[in-house]
């Protein structure tokens, strides 16, 4: 069995087996948050609750390698190769707030697009561009 292992201030750390969850709450390291009453442990001299879910009582800190950092493949799989937009297959990755607006590369503002979505937005995009270089006067070349 395993046991859910939380952080001083209840954010999910990790999921360890049963007895090193057992070994941090007899060493006084985690206490006991939920237990399975129906499979306790027993040792040679004493019977002890199975812990499912610990708290550890000091604050652990989070090292940011930890963070996950963003990529296609990474966004694709989030969304399960599906379109937000459409839900057909994904094969690129839309900006909700595009960058040229100031959105950033980053989980929330990234999602899964496919090329059916994709396309008028690009030429809405060509379109602006092309506009623009108008009203300053410079030829557009295609």
């Amino acid at each position: 069995m395993r046991t859910l292992v939380l952080n001083a201030g209840y954010e999910p750390l990790a999921v360890i087996s049963f007895r090193r969850a057992l070994v941090l709450v007899m060493n006084q390291k985690a206490a006991i948050v939920a237990a399975d009453l129906e499979h306790p442990v027993t040792g040679s001299t004493s019977t002890y609750d199975r812990p499912s879910v610990i708290i550890l009582t000091r604050y652990v800190r989070i090292p940011h390698s930890r963070l996950v950092p963003v990529s296609r493949r990474g966004v694709l799989r989030r969304d399960a190769n599906r379109c937000a937009y459409c839900d057909r297959h994904a094969t690129t990755i839309d900006h909700v707030q595009p960058r040229s607006r100031g959105g950033e590369d980053s989980w929330e503002n990234l999602v899964a697009c496919c090329l059916f979505t994709e396309l008028p937005v690009l030429l809405a995009l060509l379109t602006f561009v092309a506009l623009r270089r108008m009203e300053k006067g410079v030829e557009v070349t295609a």
